[in-house]
């Protein structure tokens, strides 16, 4: 087995770990600002443990144990820092919640279903070719002599693979099943009988994730 069979390996793996990710993705937090949605770094997580799967798959696949852990470790530590990172502000995603008339507003569906690309955050980098390149060269160094052919430009072309696929996916998904509740601090009946939806959170029904599986088809 040489360097690049273990990345086309890799490859297949992440591809599979990272879409079991996405179907047990979920949304909890944030806050809810009137008609606003806010989703805060932390606000996205999954079930599934990148890491562990990427790992069996390889493992299962007869890549030595050792290499198969490192390449996991990189990998899962890449999706994750941009997960944990997301952050995204939806300014008309709960229209009745500019003026509810009530003491708190039950789970409501978002109006909107926006692209994914509307949000960011800091940790997409460890996403990004060179930063990924440089990080498995790094991990998998001790293991160079183990293996033959080149180990960086197979690596390479694992890091290009996962950038470009991420891009792909992150420009056509949708941000779906949104829903926000919350509390009206301000409602005073008869005084004030409508106040703005301020002490809240949202979350997702099923995945919030819709369109095309993630993993670009290298032929």
């Amino acid at each position: 087995m040489d360097w690049n069979t273990i990345a086309n390996l890799s490859r297949e793996a992440f591809r599979v770990a990272v879409n079991e990710w996405i179907g047990r993705a979920r949304i909890q937090g944030g806050k809810v600002s009137g008609p606003s949605a806010i989703l805060t770094p932390g606000s996205l997580s999954s079930d599934t443990d990148i890491g562990s799967r990427v790992v069996q798959i390889l493992v299962g696949a007869q890549v030595p144990r050792e290499i198969a852990a490192a390449l996991a470790k990189v990998l899962a530590t890449a999706w994750n820092d941009w997960a944990s990172g997301f952050q995204i502000e939806l300014p008309k995603a709960y229209p009745t919640f500019a003026a509810f008339p009530g003491r708190s507003a039950p789970p409501t569906p978002s109006a909107i279903e926006p692209p994914l690309s509307h949000g960011t955050s800091a940790g997409e980098v460890s996403l990004k070719a060179p930063f990924l390149a440089n990080k498995l060269s790094s991990a998998l160094q001790l293991y160079s002599t183990l293996v033959q052919g080149s180990r960086d430009h197979a690596l390479q072309s694992l890091a290009n693979w996962v950038d470009t696929s991420f891009s792909e996916w992150r420009n056509i998904v949708k941000l779906v099943g949104l829903m926000g509740r919350g509390g009206v601090p301000t409602f005073a009946p008869p005084y004030v009988p409508v106040g703005p939806v301020l002490r809240g959170e949202n979350v997702s029904v099923g995945s919030p994730f819709a369109g095309p599986r993630f993993g670009k088809v290298v032929l």
